[in-house]
This record gives structure tokens, C-alpha cells and sequence, in this order.
């Protein structure tokens, strides 16, 4: 159906075709490669960037409509011409000679007929009229986090990649100008944050750091400020030769508020323009009550987004999904899950998985997900990720008044169980209460509508047709929903 639904997406005008996983962000220090071009000429990416040149991949495949358009377009023969390495075929004498560009057929299914043209998984001859290196090559797709093709890759000489799409040549060699390249002899550099950005308690706030000297790198301070005060610190050591790079714990920080922090490399350096980067850090944010709602509004692949809630002991509280898909691209607002927290004042966790990664919002409807709670506050929200998203926040003190129509008592004995399982509750809400048995990867198991009467339900379920593992009990009432986590072993 994802094959279907894809080749639709493509003839309507839509620009990419997808894979399996989502690309590397950009910003990504790009994995090194040795790889021979279809003359048999071998490259190096490293030693490439080593000697100047900002290098462009163009990931693509033989059968692609889009890739074949863009190749077409000649942008790329137009860069290699104008920007690639002196004396190479079809490169003028006037060249910048500070661009190597490569096309790299990642398909591995198709042959070497099918970029001559000839075979029968192709647009069209790939090879005639390119100058610049194609390489034959699937095995960039994996390191690479190939998500679709094309997918369009310029990489600076400090191994950071950016993916640029199918853009112009001028747009191309634009980029090429706001690249990082080393300078000076003692010249650490700050390249991006890694650490969370929000949280329930201290922040780690964790930086890359980059060598950008031709000197090894064996020492740096590095600072955390507020404004003009320095908040966090650590003497950094190590041996980082020419580009190389390591991940840095600063310290620690704890914002009231959303802050923007200010994190710097203090200590002796021959260049303080790379020196500091900064970062917006927030607390957790707070519900107003114990009960949250979970609002998920699913692309054209529903069947691929599945969320949950876990507690500070990272015990599953709520879950939900997967849905339903569309047959072309559009979106589908689900049913509001009100998930009634049980305990007060803890950090909770709320994730929203995409099991073929590219989240809810990558060309197919414009989904998305929030987490609200009883009086209406956002405390979670988005939809343009990747394989999962979500964060932090705290519960409430209190349940609002959801509570005295809520489903409560929920318990299952035995927990542990080996094949029978009672499931006992309240149901208060006065309409049907539905019983679901749901997996970790999100598959309800089991359904049973139980009805609407009121007071304690003892309810079986047989597991002796499930596998053993971890389930969610969800017993649900309109929009009132509350779980409880069980093992079946066998």
C-alpha cells in the first residue's frame, strides 16, 4: 500500500520518493567513504574535504521521476563545469576549483544497464552527457539514513552536512560560501547543542566540539552563560587532530523559565568567531490537573503512528494508535484520548513514534500531535520529525473535573499472568466502556465493548493466543481513557 500510495504522490507533482528511514539532519557530522566511480576511479570523502572541496552527493535512483528531473536539469553539470576540480573532464579553465560533485545510484536492486539507460528499471541514460563521477553504490544509503530519493547532500570541509534538495547551481555554490573551514593554529569551535531542551529537573547542557585549527586541540574552557553570568563551566581535555570532534558535558542547568544560554569556549583561541553558540532551555511545562488529552491528527499513513505516555519510573501509562490510512495524501483528526494521570506532581514522558520515519508531516497531509491538559494548555505539540518526538512535562496536583465521570479502580490480577486475566474496574461515565489489549509497538490484540453498566466490571480476557511480553490494558469511555501495564509470560 506505501508503494502504492507513493507512485500516486509522485505522478501528482510531489518531488521525492521515500525509503525506510529518515535522513541525517542536517547540521550531522557526515560518515567518511571510500567508494569507486563506475570508470573505476576511487574517492575519499574526507581527503576530498581535506584538500578544500565542499562535496556534493546527489543519493538517487535509476527509476525515479524526480531524480531523472533534476538530472535533467543539468544544475549539477552546470556546478561541476563552472566550480569542480581543475583539469577533471568538462571542467572549465576558469573554475573555482573548490566543488566536487557525485552522483551516487543507491538503489541496489537496479544494474549497470539501468544507468546506461537500457534496462528495465530506468527513466532514461544517466551516463551520457555527465561529466561528473556516478557511483554505483547502495551502501551509502545506510550510513546516510537514505529517507527518499533524491536526497541531495552538500558536505563542508568540517564534515557537516546540509541536505539542500534539488536547487540550483548558483544556490549550490551560495552554500559553498557559508561553509566552516579551519583557521589559525589553537582554534577550537562549537558546532551545534545536543543535550534535551527541556526537562523535569537539571539540564545536562551538552555541546559538540570541533577542532578547527591546524594544531591538535588538547585543551578548552567552556562556559555556559545567562545573560553576562557564567552558570556552568568545565576544562575540557583531550586530543582532537583537524576536524575531529567530541561530544562535551558542560554542566548543569536549571531554568525557572525559558532562558536563552549563551555557550562559549573561554580559553585562549586563534579565532572567537566560531567560539559560541547559543540555546533556548526550558523547564517542563505543568498541567494544570491530573488528567492530560492526547490530540493526534494523522497524515495519509496513519498506520504508522503510535504514541505513549510513560511515568518518572518509565512505567507505560497510556498508549494509542496505530490508525488507520488514507488512500492519497490527506490527514484525519483522531478522537481525543483524555488519559487520567495517577500520579501527582511527577515528570511524565510522551512520545510519538513513526515507524517508517518521517514523522506526520512529510508531504502526504500536514499531520500533527499536541498534548493539552484540562484547561486547554498546550504542553507538548508538533509533527515535522522523524522517528519519534514528544518530550517531558509534569502532572498536575489535583484531577479536574473529569474524575467524577472517569473510568477508576482499573486493576488486573494476576500481573504477571500465564493465560487468564481479570480486568476489574468502575465505570462512572455512563456510556459504553471499551476493553482494548494492546502490544509495545502499538497493535491492539484484543477488543471487547462491555457496555455501559455502571459499577464494578470483573472482566476475563484469555491471553492464550497472545505471545509473551509487555501489553497495555486501555479501557475507554468516549473520550475517558485510563490503562494499566501487564506481563503475560508462557
Amino acid at each position: 500500500m506505501k508503494k502504492t500510495l507513493l507512485t500516486l504522490l509522485v505522478l501528482a507533482g510531489i518531488g521525492s520518493v521515500n525509503t525506510v528511514n529518515a535522513q541525517l539532519p542536517s547540521g550531522s557530522i557526515a560518515p567518511d567513504w571510500t567508494l569507486s566511480d563506475i570508470n573505476g576511479n576511487s574517492y575519499n570523502l574526507y581527503n576530498l574535504l581535506d584538500n578544500g572541496y565542499t562535496v556534493i552527493i546527489d543519493m538517487n535512483a535509476t527509476w525515479c521521476p524526480p531524480c531523472w528531473s533534476y538530472h535533467q536539469s543539468g544544475e549539477l553539470e552546470d556546478l561541476w563545469v563552472n566550480h569542480g576540480p581543475a583539469g577533471q573532464p568538462g571542467v572549465s579553465a576558469g573554475t573555482t576549483d573548490d566543488v566536487y560533485v557525485f552522483m551516487v545510484e543507491s538503489d541496489g536492486s537496479t544494474n549497470a544497464a539501468d544507468l546506461a539507460g537500457t534496462g528495465s528499471n530506468t527513466a532514461g541514460n544517466w551516463i551520457a552527457g555527465t561529466d561528473f563521477p556516478i557511483i554505483d553504490d547502495a551502501s551509502l544509503a545506510s550510513p546516510y539514513a537514505l529517507a527518499y530519493y533524491p536526497t541531495i547532500y552538500s558536505i563542508c570541509a568540517n564534515r557537516q552536512l546540509t541536505e539542500v534538495g534539488a536547487i540550483s547551481a548558483s544556490a549550490h555554490y551560495a552554500n559553498v560560501g557559508s561553509c566552516v573551514s579551519a583557521s589559525g593554529t589553537n582554534n577550537g569551535g562549537l558546532l551545534s547543542y545536543n543535550g534535551e531542551t527541556a526537562s523535569c529537573s537539571a539540564i545536562d547542557v551538552v555541546v559538540t566540539l570541533q577542532n578547527l585549527g591546524s594544531a591538535p586541540l588538547t585543551a578548552a574552557t567552556i562556559e555556559v552563560f545567562d545573560g553576562a553570568t557564567s552558570v556552568a563551566s568545565t576544562n575540557w581535555t583531550g586530543n582532537l587532530s583537524t576536524y575531529g570532534i567530541d561530544q562535551v558535558t558542560v554542566g548543569q542547568v536549571t531554568p525557572s523559565a525559558a532562558t536563552n544560554y549563551t555557550i562559549e569556549i573561554t580559553s585562549a583561541d586563534d579565532n572567537a568567531s566560531d567560539n559560541s553558540i547559543s540555546q533556548t532551555l526550558s523547564p517542563a511545562t505543568a498541567a494544570s490537573s491530573l488528567d492530560v488529552s492526547v490530540q493526534i491528527e494523522t497524515d495519509a499513513y496513519g498506520s504508522e503512528t503510535t504514541w505513549e505516555i510513560r511515568d518518572a519510573s518509565n512505567a507505560v501509562v497510556a498508549s494509542g494508535g496505530p490508525y488507520n490510512d488514507l488512500s492519497a495524501a490527506g490527514t484525519t483528526v483522531q478522537p481525543p484520548v483524555s488519559v487520567l494521570l495517577t500520579s501527582p506532581a511527577d515528570c511524565h514522558t510522551f512520545t510519538v513514534f513513526d515507524s517508517w520515519g518521517d514523522g506526520m508531516d512529510a508531504g502526504y497531509g500536514a499531520g500533527n500531535f499536541a498534548v493539552k491538559d484540562a484547561a486547554g494548555n498546550t504542553l507538548l505539540s508538533g509533527g515535522d520529525f522523524a522517528d519519534e518526538d514528544g518530550g517531558k512535562f509534569l502532572s498536575g496536583t489535583t484531577p479536574s473535573t473529569i474524575e467524577e465521570n472517569a473510568i477508576n479502580g482499573l486493576g488486573v490480577y494476576p500481573n504477571p499472568f500465564t493465560t487468564i486475566a481479570t480486568v476489574n474496574f468502575n465505570n462512572n461515565t455512563g456510556i459504553d466502556a471499551i476493553i482494548e489489549v494492546v502490544n509495545m509497538v502499538g497493535q491492539v490484540v484484543y477488543t471487547e465493548n462491555v457496555g455501559d453498566a455502571s459499577g464494578l466490571q470483573n472482566i476475563t480476557i484469555d491471553g492464550t493466543s497472545f505471545d509473551a511480553g509487555i501489553y497495555m490494558i486501555n479501557v475507554k469511555a468516549g473520550s475517558v481513557l485510563t490503562s494499566e501495564r501487564v506481563v503475560l509470560t508462557k
